[in-house]
């Protein structure tokens, strides 16, 4: 991991996190002045910058709970916590991210942020519900309409685990409607309707927001890599704090945001990512080129690069993903020529 070793005060992890604290104030500061000024922003620029904040505001939380920008998580968690987005209790936002990282990528078994099913996921279900999982592999229905089913399956399934017990969900939950009621009642001092606060903070946010994940894992059976590089520009970069840098992310997810670009380089992340044909040089125009209609792949997980297995291999592989990956060989399967 790349640090600044130079003196820093008692609290900031290193001395260059105040890019970092930057961001921090930035998000805040530029919401509240939206909402304020809403008279002279009108609806039309108040929801679209509301969208952005809400984006930004979300891969802030993705920086806070890896451990910037000070040494103490508490205070890092507490900055997280403030919720502008509403929907996202962050301190379950928190454990799953840190078990998605730990987990077997792409699995839908294990990998909570996997967007594939298993086949036997798939052979169970219904025409209407294929053709969803389906579209879901094309960028403009995730966007748009996959947005809208997640946040509220998501947000019943914290709730659910809390109901449950689980550990840390109730508190999660309990801290994020006290967050919640905060800022409800923040944006009822001012004369923006709150109906035009959430479309810009939880559905513009989530609709850039998920431009992001998209790409970043795709499995292809015998190929290692399943996480991808997208080179976008200063604008995507800095929404998405360099997590579009995937790769890198991964290797070290305790790099700041700022020295993501520097350990790709180091790790030969973009090499990596041509050699597994998840390179994306065209940043996220690319994406949307390729994928706005097209599904990138299969949402099925075990068909993707399968196509010249045996039978008894295919069950294998369904086996696997039924007992949650259980360690145990299978014979590789090579995809066409």
């Amino acid at each position: 991991m790349v640090t600044d070793n130079s003196p820093s005060n008692a609290l900031l992890r290193e001395r260059a996190e105040w890019r970092t604290l930057l961001v921090v104030v930035a998000v805040y500061g530029l919401t509240v002045l939206t909402v304020v000024r809403y008279d002279v922003l009108t609806v039309w620029l108040a929801v679209p910058l509301l969208a952005v904040l809400g984006a930004w505001h979300l891969s802030m939380q993705h920086e806070v709970l890896h451990g910037h920008p000070f040494k103490s998580q508490f205070i890092n968690d507490a900055i997280g916590s403030i919720p502008v987005t509403l929907w996202i209790p962050y301190l379950a936002f928190k454990k799953d991210h840190h078990e998605h990282h730990k987990s077997d990528l792409t699995n839908p078994a294990l990998d909570n942020e996997s967007y594939y099913v298993s086949q036997e996921q798939w052979d169970k279900a219904g025409k209407i519900r294929r053709a969803a999982w389906t579209a879901n592999r094309t960028i403009l229905f995730r966007m748009f309409v996959w947005t809208i089913v997640s946040t509220m399956t998501y947000v019943l399934s914290v709730l659910k685990r809390a109901v449950r017990g689980e550990k840390g969900d109730r508190l999660a939950v309990a801290l994020h409607i006290i967050g919640v009621v905060f800022v409800v009642y923040l944006v009822s001092l001012s004369t923006m309707p709150l109906w035009q606060f959430a479309l810009g903070t939880v559905y513009g946010g989530r609709i850039l927001n998920a431009i992001r994940p998209f790409p970043e894992h795709k499995y292809q059976s015998g190929i290692e890599t399943r996480t991808a590089m997208i080179m976008a520009g200063p604008f995507f970069s800095l929404l998405m704090l360099n997590n579009n840098l995937h790769i890198a992310h991964h290797d070290d997810p305790k790099i700041p945001w700022y020295r993501v670009n520097e350990l790709s380089k180091r790790v030969n992340a973009v090499q990596r990512a041509r050699e597994a044909g998840v390179l994306y040089e065209g940043g996220y125009a690319e994406v949307f080129r390729k994928f706005s209609f097209k599904p990138v792949d299969s949402p099925v997980r075990e068909r993707n690069g399968l196509t010249r297995c045996h039978d008894w291999e295919a069950r294998v592989v369904q086996r696997v993903a039924k007992l949650q990956a259980v360690a145990f060989k299978r014979r590789r399967c090579f995809p066409r020529a």
